[in-house]
């Protein structure tokens, strides 16, 4: 006791710092030696005193409570309680994270629990404060009532550290709730009414998959606290029972529904049916009911909640007889709809659950679809609108009643229209969705089917439609004849033609309702023309017309056999139809005169052949018309002469240049196959741009050039012409007279040249490439600004993607090489021409202009080591003296010392060009060895944090040639040495190769030290970056071949290095690339790898199990399948070795494949799963060396089959390998494992014996 009082007298003295004194207290807390009374106690109590007003002592706490079991009384317990609760509520922003812990520590202790077990209420305070200020925290937002769904679900942003401490929290709770014996059902009482709502507001709705870990373990809890009782009950009394068990939940919902917000109820109400649907989806009748005391105890929210709950049982199977109070299931939904109809305002909500019940069950709104349509049809057309409407399709489809649906439409709309109800009809009735869904339903309409419907849409023709016209002389309510139209529209988008080609009969029956369609069009017309112009009416009818003759003239293409011919008359007769064109044109606005010139283009294509046509009869002429052609007519484009196609080029640049907007649309359409496919339009639009780029210029080369085009020059492309035109640009441009640009001028040329970007330039021949190369040449001459360089470079690129092109022609050779250093756009350009090169002359005159220009020579020598393998045996002579000059011109501008990095490039080029000479001269020899001796002794050596990677990279190549060619230089051993070093920052293999065919091994030797020394370092360091380029040497110095010394020198490293890494703890990130490795060595035929070697990667593929799991599986399979591919021979005598490795391998996979969360993770592993059915094909192979072994891999099989959760994929992978094991399974195998299996396994073994035996054992019949 006096030690006791000493150590708290030393805790609350002054004389020592706090961080000390609280450092005490915890040393002597974990101390097991220190003889003091009732040490926690005193300790938790003085800790929890400081925390209050010091926020390290959070910190001390915190690890005071992680031990296992503390012994304190109940008051400290109690003073613990009191202070977490009193810090929450203080609102202590800086120990959040820390009183988090401390609560999710408290729940988790054994000690602390016990004193919970009795004490109920306070577990459910301490729980309730908690999630309280994690809400408060967490921006839980609270969402008004009318807000959208998402909305509602959207969750509260919680940080890791509260979503830790959640998800422990109610770990814990549940952990406590088994242990409670006597006051379980208090506990229970206690979550209902302060727990579960707090806690359903800070999961993530959205997401209800097992990537949710809050939700999972929030959803166990729900299943375990309050669905628990009901896991045994399956008698006939399950509505009372239900009932009478859950009183006081369904109780606390309903005074919840009162007292809480709507979005807490809702979160609430949703997440324990998710739960309930969990537990009991396969039983019917118990979801039934909770699914009715639920919504029964909803409230004013029934309606919501409801609509949210029918959203859940989308898949699940429901029996609609089942009996609650002698009401079935079927009833209790009907009495919703009734319900609903009775309302005078339906809200998006009831649309919810009117469509919502549609799709659970069809027949519920069999009998209501009538009343649905005529309390909808007239409403706003909102997404839920469409949506009940599209799932009234769905509803009459199942039923096989669409063809119904189409004529109830029409009823319910005739009966609205009688009660005088207007609607604006500036707008589709039907919206786009419910026509896209109808015309899909239509396109699976029997041919009877469609006959009956369009007998259906004339009938409403030729009765309301007309009645309309005759006596509503205003045409204020044309709503009937609108519908009509537009089913009729959709009815003929979704008909399958080829339905009515096969029968006679139904071809017939169809071309005679079609012909009554149109005498009931022209009807109409007619008596729409009697009217004062109405333009809605006009409209409607020539979109019925145009419907109409579209599918009149699919049809004459399937013309069955015996069929008559009689052509079918257009609908509109030829005296209407120039009143109509009359009419229009006086009257008609914008958008009726661009249908009724769609329909007179449509006319035109109908009764032409591809003959020249007159377009006079277009209503506003070509100028009104051409954007229909060219977005609804592209088949009209071939008729039109020459003249007229330039017009509509011409209208179609106008409109592109007038607004930001028309010219990305234009743009777009103007990658359509069929303007694209237009020669002649191509050449015309072209031939604008070009004149329109003119037309911005006031001088300059590139004006003169476009006055020399014009598009009669474009589209008739006479061979002498083009050359002739192509002539005079070459003297325009030799003269070298540009003008640069202002920048106004340069951005209006910028459009322009994004215009011709989208024409087919790449496709036009070789004249029409080189005008549109030289044309866009000049520009680049003539202007400064970057996004046109930019759009000339990429159209460079286009027009030089296929051959034909020879630049050299029509500019100065020595002109286009000096650009390019600057502009690479023309290296293909002379690539292109300098295969066409048969003298040297060219090249005389090449080099002299550019003598001085190393940059310019360079890039000339890329072009030519192009082209090389494609020239004749002339040419590579006149290039081969081509070379040798440049290189000679090179070599002479390049300085004495080099130090960088595109003049060691230089060099490197010539030394290559000169030493396949075999005769390297002093010069350039020496200028080389000082070269190599420059960067890779001073430069690596003394500034090697300075020396540019592209230097050294430069440098690697030239040291390649030079190590190649050993015997014409003399190189330093310290460069060799140094070349060594470089390797290992900047591996590369050809430089590896070279250096390891140098005779000198000690070098070798010292660099194999190194290697080992900067590997071990690199994985003790953790640094990622080094190990990796290290790794990639140890794989090529493996693969390369060696004499015997050198060989025994780098298996001894390896080994080593294996070993090291067998006790070393490396990183988790670097096993993989330690497998490959491995792979990598066992794997290569020529090296002869000793007993050690296998030995030790069998070790590392085990290790690598134990370290990184699932991670290093792929990587271990694939070593187990090259040692019993490659390695057999030495594999024979350590099989168990290689099966305790593979046993381990599917050990892991399969204990994984029990969480698998996603699709890619899936496919991993159905991969994983034919892995191993191929890796025991493999080991059956070995039937010899596993008949003894096969038992022990058949158990560990059996074992791995019996566990639960795992995916189907890998269980058929299982058995697949155990009928191929027991098949080299001889009959003392057999029995040996029928007695040694444990009983639980015995009849698993039997059945797959019996699989095998029966599908599998070759009997030797075929």
């Amino acid at each position: 006791m006096a030690l006791s009082r000493a150590l708290l007298k030393r805790l609350n003295s002054e004389d020592y710092p706090l961080p000390k004194r609280l450092k005490l207290a915890e040393t002597a807390f974990s101390a097991t030696v220190l003889p003091l009374v009732r040490k926690e106690d005193l300790l938790l109590e003085w800790v929890c005193k400081i925390c209050v007003t010091n926020r390290h002592a959070w910190e001390i706490l915190n690890n005071c409570l992680k031990s296992t079991y503390i012994d304190i009384k109940a008051n400290v317990k109690q003073c613990l309680i009191d202070t977490l609760i009193q810090t929450l509520n203080n609102d202590a922003k800086d120990v959040y994270e820390e009183v988090l812990e401390c609560c999710s520590l408290i729940l988790a202790n054994n000690s602390m629990r016990q004193y919970f077990t009795n004490k109920p209420k306070k577990l459910g305070f301490l729980i309730k404060t908690v999630f309280n200020i994690i809400s408060e925290h967490s921006s839980c937002h609270n969402v008004i009532y009318q807000e959208e769904y998402d909305q509602l679900l959207k969750p509260c942003k919680l940080s890791p550290a509260e979503n830790c401490a959640i998800i422990s929290i109610i770990e814990s709770l549940m952990q406590i709730y088994k242990q409670f014996i006597a006051t379980k059902n208090e506990l229970r009482l206690i979550f209902i009414h302060d727990i579960l709502y707090l806690m359903c507001n800070l999961i993530d709705h959205r997401h209800t998959d097992n990537t949710n870990k809050l939700g999972v373990v929030a959803y166990k809890c729900i299943q375990q606290l309050l669905l628990g009782e009901t896991k045994l009950m399956r008698n006939k009394q399950t509505s009372e029972n239900v009932q009478t068990m859950f009183s006081d939940l369904f109780c606390t919902l309903s005074e919840n529904v009162e007292t809480l917000n709507f979005q807490s109820n809702f979160l609430a109400y949703q997440f324990i049916f998710r739960a309930v649907i969990g537990t009991y989806k396969s039983d019917a009748t118990l979801l039934d009911t909770f699914f009715r005391n639920l919504i029964n105890s909803s409230g004013k929210y029934k309606w919501e909640i409801l609509n949210a709950f029918l959203k859940i049982l989308s898949d699940v199977t429901l029996d609609f007889d089942n009996t609650i109070e002698n009401v079935t299931l079927f009833e209790y939904f009907q009495k919703f709809i009734s319900d609903i109809l009775t309302y005078d305002n339906i809200t998006r909500v009831h649309y919810g659950v009117l469509a919502q019940l549609s799709y659970i069950n069809p027949l519920l709104i069999e009998r209501n679809i009538p009343d649905i349509l005529n309390k909808i049809l007239m409403k706003e057309q909102t997404i839920d609108y469409t949506n009940l409407l599209i799932a009234i399709l769905h509803s009459s489809t199942k039923l096989r009643r669409e063809q119904k649906l189409i004529s109830q439409l029409l009823i319910s709309l005739k009966q609205h229209l009688a009660m005088g109800i207007v609607y604006r009809t500036n707008m589709p009735f039907f919206s786009y969705e419910f026509r896209m869904k109808l015309r899909e339903t239509i396109s699976n309409f029997s041919s009877s089917q469609t006959i009956a419907t369009l007998r259906t849409l004339i009938h409403y023709l030729n009765t309301d439609c007309v009645e309309l016209l005759e006596y509503n002389t205003s045409c204020k309510n044309i709503l009937i004849l609108q519908a009509t139209v537009e089913l009729l529209v959709v009815l003929f988008e979704g008909t399958q033609i080829f339905e009515y080609t096969r029968t006679l009969s139904a071809h017939e029956k169809f071309v005679n309702d079609l012909d009554k369609l149109g005498n009931a069009l022209s009807l109409l017309i007619n008596k729409a023309l009697c009217l004062s112009h109405d333009k809605n009416i006009i409209i409607i009818l020539l979109n019925a017309v145009q419907s109409l003759s579209e599918i009149q003239d699919m049809l004459k293409y399937y013309v069955p056999k015996g069929a008559d011919t009689k052509k079918l008359q257009f609908p509109i007769l030829d005296d209407p139809w120039q009143q109509l064109i009359q009419r229009i044109t006086n009257f008609g606005e914008d958008n009726c005169k661009n249908i009724m010139n769609k329909l007179i283009l449509h006319r035109i294509r109908l009764n032409t052949s591809n003959e020249p046509i007159k377009l006079h009869g277009l209503i506003g002429g070509l100028e009104y018309a051409w954007s229909s052609i060219l977005k609804y007519n592209t088949d009209i484009l071939p008729l039109l002469n020459n003249k007229e196609i330039s017009k509509v080029a011409c209208l179609l640049f106008d409109d592109i240049m007038s607004s930001k907007k028309n010219f990305r649309k234009w743009l777009d359409l103007l990658d359509n196959d069929c303007l694209q496919e237009n020669r002649r339009f191509v050449m015309c639009l072209l031939s604008h741009i070009f004149v329109q780029i003119g037309h911005c210029l006031s001088s300059g080369c590139t004006k003169s050039i476009t006055e020399r085009i014009n598009a009669k020059l474009l589209i008739e492309d006479e061979h002498d012409n083009m050359l002739e035109v192509l002539q005079i640009i070459k003297e325009l441009i030799s003269q070298e007279q540009w003008v640069q640009m202002t920048n106004a001028t340069s951005s209006k040329i910028e459009l322009h040249l994004e215009i011709l970007l989208h024409l087919p330039m790449m496709y036009f021949n070789s004249n029409m490439r080189m005008l549109i190369f030289l044309v866009v040449y000049s520009i680049s001459k003539e202007c400064e600004k970057n996004e046109v360089l930019t759009l000339c470079n990429i159209i460079f690129s286009d027009l030089l993607e296929k051959i034909g092109i020879d630049i050299f022609q029509y500019i100065e050779p020595t002109m286009l090489v000096n650009q390019l250093p600057q502009n690479k756009a023309f290296l293909k350009a002379c690539e292109f021409s300098l295969r066409n090169v048969k003298t040297y002359t060219i090249f005389k005159n090449l080099i002299k202009s550019c003598a001085q220009r190393k940059e310019v020579m360079y890039s000339l020598l890329e072009c030519m080591e192009v082209i090389k393998p494609k020239l004749d045996t002339e040419q590579k002579i006149i290039f081969k003296k081509a070379e040798k000059k440049l290189a000679k011109a090179i070599l002479k501008v390049l300085p004495e010392k080099i130090n960088d990095a595109f003049d060691v490039k230089c060099l490197t080029a010539v030394l290559k060009i000169t030493v396949s000479t075999g005769k390297v001269i002093d010069t350039l020899k020496k200028l080389t060895e000082l070269t190599l001796e420059n960067i890779f002794t001073r430069e690596v050596t003394e500034n090697s944090n300075n020396t540019s990677n592209t230097l050294l990279q430069q440098s690697i190549q030239l040291a390649i040639i030079v190590l190649r060619h050993r015997k014409m230089f003399e190189i330093q051993d310290t460069v060799i040495k140094n070349l060594w070093l470089v390797i290992l920052t900047h591996p590369c293999k050809n430089l590896l190769e070279a250096l390891l065919a140098t005779p000198e091994s000690k070098e070798f030797y010292e660099f194999l030290r190194l290697l080992y020394a900067k590997t071990i370092d690199s994985l003790s360091q953790a640094d990622e970056a080094a190990w990796t380029n290290l790794f990639v040497i140890w794989s090529d110095i493996m693969k390369t071949d060696m004499r015997v010394k050198r060989n025994k020198a780098r298996l001894d490293a390896i080994n080593n290095l294996f070993e090291i890494v067998l006790s070393l703890d490396i990183p988790d990130k670097c096993w993989s690339d330690i497998l490959r490795l491995s792979h990598d060595i066992i794997s290569i035929k020529h090296l002869l790898n000793p007993d050690t070697t296998i030995d030790l990667i069998v070790l590392i593929s085990l290790k690598s199990l134990v370290k990184v799991k699932i991670s290093s599986c792929d990587n271990v399979l694939a070593i187990c399948e090259t040692l019993m591919k490659i390695r057999t021979n030495l594999i024979t005598d350590r099989l168990p070795n290689l099966l305790l490795l593979y046993r381990n391998v599917v050990n892991i996979i399969v204990d994984a494949s029990k969480s698998v969360a996603d699709k890619f993770d899936e496919h991993r592993f159905r991969c994983f799963a034919f892995d191993i059915e191929k890796f025991t094909g493999l080991l059956i192979k070995l039937k010899k060396d596993m008949i003894r072994l096969s038992p022990y891999v058949i158990a560990d099989f059996l074992q791995l089959c019996v566990e639960g959760a795992i995916p189907s994929y890998i269980k058929v992978a299982l058995y697949n390998s155990l009928c191929q094991l027991i098949s080299i399974c001889d009959q003392h195998g057999i029995a040996f494992l029928s007695r040694t299996l444990p009983t639980s396994l015995q009849e698993v073994f039997k059945v797959q014996l019996n699989t095998f035996n029966k599908f599998y054992k070759y009997s030797g019949k075929v």
